[in-house]
């Protein structure tokens, strides 16, 4: 496995999105990254909105690598997300509820950047957690 493949990917989660850490994911993030993720648009400034969507809405933001494999020059991430929802998300108000979801992502590196990104955060875990919707 490729080690600094797999360090690419868990820093930008744990210090570009657990801290939003825009200058984390301007180093590491291709200013025309590939998204695959539902709703989301592509390139590095869209992918940010989306970070400080995350970083407003909730507080001790922290995500912890579970489990890694790599295949050539993509790695799979498993990471654990806690937070507390202490802002406004997507238009649901703060509940201060502590939300724990898993969230998978896989990454395309090359030249040490992220170019491709497909993420599968359990929303639908999270929106029960934060009373956004009934289980």
């Amino acid at each position: 496995m490729n080690q600094k493949e797999i360090e690419v990917l868990r820093t930008v989660v744990e210090r570009g999105f657990g801290l939003a850490d825009m200058n984390t994911i301007d180093r590491l993030i291709s200013e025309d990254v590939v998204e695959h993720q539902f709703g989301r648009l592509n390139g590095r400034d869209e992918l940010k909105k989306s970070i400080l969507a995350i970083a407003n809405g909730f507080s001790d933001r922290q995500y912890e690598l579970v489990r890694f494999s790599t295949d050539g020059d993509v790695v799979w991430g498993h990471f654990k997300f806690t937070a507390t929802h202490s802002g406004v998300f997507f238009g649901h108000q703060p509940t201060n509820r502590k939300v724990s979801i898993d969230v998978m992502d896989i990454a395309k590196i090359s030249n040490g950047q992220i170019v491709e990104h497909w993420g599968v955060p359990d929303r639908f875990a999270l929106l029960v957690q934060i009373g956004a919707i009934l289980k």
